[in-house]
Formats: C-alpha cells, sequence, structure tokens
C-alpha cells in the first residue's frame, strides 16, 4: 500500500510540476525586424506555386492574429481575398474564410466573406460563410494562445 502511494504521488509530481511551469509563457514581443521577416515570407508564401504550402501559409496567419493580436497583419488580407475568391479547391476557399474572420476590425474581410455567400457556386462554403458573418459581431472571450518562436542563431 506504501508502495502505491508512493507511485502515485510520483505521478502527480510528474504530471503537475511541467504543466504549472509553462503554464504562464507569454509570446515574446516581436522586433520590427522580426515582423518585417514574417511580412516578406508570408507574402511570398501565399504567392508559392503549391497548393499544400499556400494552405500552410493561410494558417499561419490565423496562427499569428490569434498569438499576436496587438501585430498589424493586414498585408494578408488582401492576398487572402484573393484566395477565396479565385481558387478552386472548396477547401483552400473555406481557409481563407477563415482566416478573414480573424480579422474581426476589418471591414474589407467581412466584405469579402459577406459577398462570397451571394456569388459563389459552391453550397458548403456559402453555408460556412454564413455561419461566419452571424456569429462575426457575437464573439464570447478567445483564449490567448502562446506561439513557440525558435531563433535559429
Amino acid at each position: 500500500m506504501k508502495k502505491l502511494m508512493y507511485t502515485l504521488i510520483a505521478m502527480l509530481v510528474v504530471c503537475a510540476v511541467p504543466s504549472t511551469i509553462f503554464a504562464g509563457t507569454v509570446n515574446p514581443p516581436l522586433t520590427p525586424e522580426r515582423q518585417e521577416q514574417i511580412k516578406t515570407n508570408v507574402l511570398a508564401g501565399l504567392e508559392h506555386s503549391s497548393a499544400e504550402v499556400q494552405a500552410d501559409y493561410v494558417q499561419l496567419v490565423i496562427d499569428l492574429k490569434r498569438a499576436y493580436p496587438q501585430y498589424d497583419f493586414d498585408y494578408a488580407i488582401i492576398p487572402i481575398m484573393g484566395k477565396l475568391k479565385n481558387e478552386k479547391s472548396c477547401g483552400m476557399r473555406i481557409l481563407a474564410a477563415l482566416a478573414l474572420y480573424e480579422f474581426e476590425d476589418s471591414g474589407m474581410s467581412r466584405f469579402a466573406v459577406k459577398q462570397t455567400i451571394f456569388h459563389c457556386g459552391d453550397e458548403r462554403l456559402a453555408r460556412f460563410c454564413k455561419t461566419l458573418i452571424r456569429k462575426w459581431e457575437n464573439r464570447g472571450e478567445r483564449a490567448e494562445y502562446t506561439a513557440q518562436v525558435v531563433y535559429p542563431f
């Protein structure tokens, strides 16, 4: 019985200590040079020839906007609007609509999502955009995301 108790306490310590240590991590601030690097890479990635790479960069914009809401990522709105309007893949267009949803204070992104409802030929995309427009104004508290920044140097 004593051995079982020690084992349970050891398991509790192993599971609880790392989560309490890392629970308070905050996203490190981005320097102006780092912001410029991010801008250059995001714009290049959104124009890449591979659809998978483009989808990864759209997801990166979503993650950056959630992790760093205080920074301006508006340079990505126009290329993402182009993806929403011109892509053949419904999945990519849905991802683009979701990325535009992250720019909640942008009138351009809301307008693009709203116009997609009326002008797209895909029922699934139109239904998804309708849901985003309904939820646009009634957003609840959002979880705070922590980004892990790894510098190669």
